[in-house]
């Protein structure tokens, strides 16, 4: 990842996030809803950026076990959880065990189902790919060499 990329997943700000915080205007009674939704997004960043520097793995799986906890309730099916796509499949690069990977299969799926989009079975592709690495292997580093695109 580039020293750009890197540093505006580090220093993402409600700015960055405004295509949710501009509802807030029109819909503040979603303020909930918005806040979690961008709680998540920050989550998937520091487990993406907390890969790409190496982070000891107990600080990337606790950021995982975070974000899996929080979307047992709240996930793709809930309302605004159609934009989880890229979070999922980020923390999902992290899953080892086979129910978090189920449970992230699961949320892709759900994801397609919702949209149409091709984006969460192309993901769902990419896990797979990731999954097959050996044990250890930094996946942001070979994911350069895996995505051909990827709309979110």
């Amino acid at each position: 990842m580039g020293v750009s990329a890197a540093n505006d997943l580090e220093t993402m700000s409600n700015r960055d996030l405004d295509f949710l915080f501009s509802c807030l205007k029109i819909h503040p009674e979603h303020s909930s809803v918005i806040f979690k939704l961008a709680s998540l997004i920050r989550t998937a960043a520091q487990v993406y950026l907390s890969r790409a520097a190496n982070t000891p793995s107990q600080v990337v799986t606790e950021l995982v076990h975070q974000f899996l906890a929080e979307t047992m309730t709240y996930n793709a099916t809930s309302p605004g959880g159609h934009i989880l796509i890229w979070p999922f499949f980020i923390v999902g690069a992290e899953c080892s065990s086979k129910r978090d990977r189920e449970f992230v299969i699961m949320q892709l799926q759900s994801l397609w189902y919702c949209t149409g989009f091709g984006s969460p079975l192309y993901a769902i592709k990419l896990l797979k790919e990731i999954w097959r690495e050996a044990p250890g292997t930094n996946w942001t580093q070979t994911l350069v060499d895996k995505v051909e695109g990827f709309i979110m």
